[in-house]
């Protein structure tokens, strides 16, 4: 029983640091919103390093949770962790609710990057567009400003 107890705080612990880091992407994700609406695309690559940082520190929070949990479930006879409460150990209703909490604050991410790529999608073919028309106007500058070649052309006169 004692065993148990220590799995089950681990998994309460490791649920809630990722809770925090997901909070932490939240903000990003919404400040990665707010800079590509408003063009400032230089603070762009500094926003997605650091969550980058933070998705990499959740993998291992992940992988750490699921072998704390495959312990657990074999230790207590469970299939699954839904299971978990009918076995009376301490911390189950604390885990459930931390676990409904990222649930809903991963949807809530979701969303967010899904905005967050649309406003990209549109920053790119305004770009696009910027770019081709610049290329418009590079081809009819280098038109107008054609320097003949090397040998100039003369008339030659002959007497007759």
């Amino acid at each position: 029983m004692q065993e148990q107890s220590v799995i089950m705080e681990q998994m309460i612990k490791l649920s809630s640091e990722k809770l925090e880091l997901l909070k932490q992407l939240m903000d990003l994700s919404e400040k990665q919103y707010d800079v590509l609406e408003q063009h400032r695309l230089d603070e762009l690559e500094g926003i997605l390093n650091r969550k980058d940082e933070i998705i990499s520190i959740i993998k291992k929070l992940d992988d750490d949770f699921l072998k704390h949990s495959d312990a657990l479930k074999k230790l207590v006879g469970i299939e699954s962790l839904t299971e978990l409460e009918k076995t009376g150990i301490k911390g189950c209703r604390e885990l459930k609710e931390l676990i409904g909490k990222i649930t809903s604050l991963v949807e809530d991410l979701i969303e967010t990057e899904k905005r967050g790529y649309e406003s990209a999608v549109m920053l790119q073919a305004e770009f696009k567009s910027e770019i081709k028309n610049i290329n418009n106007a590079r081809k009819v500058t280098k038109a107008y400003s054609l320097k003949p070649s090397g040998n100039p052309s003369y008339f030659i006169d002959k007497k007759k």
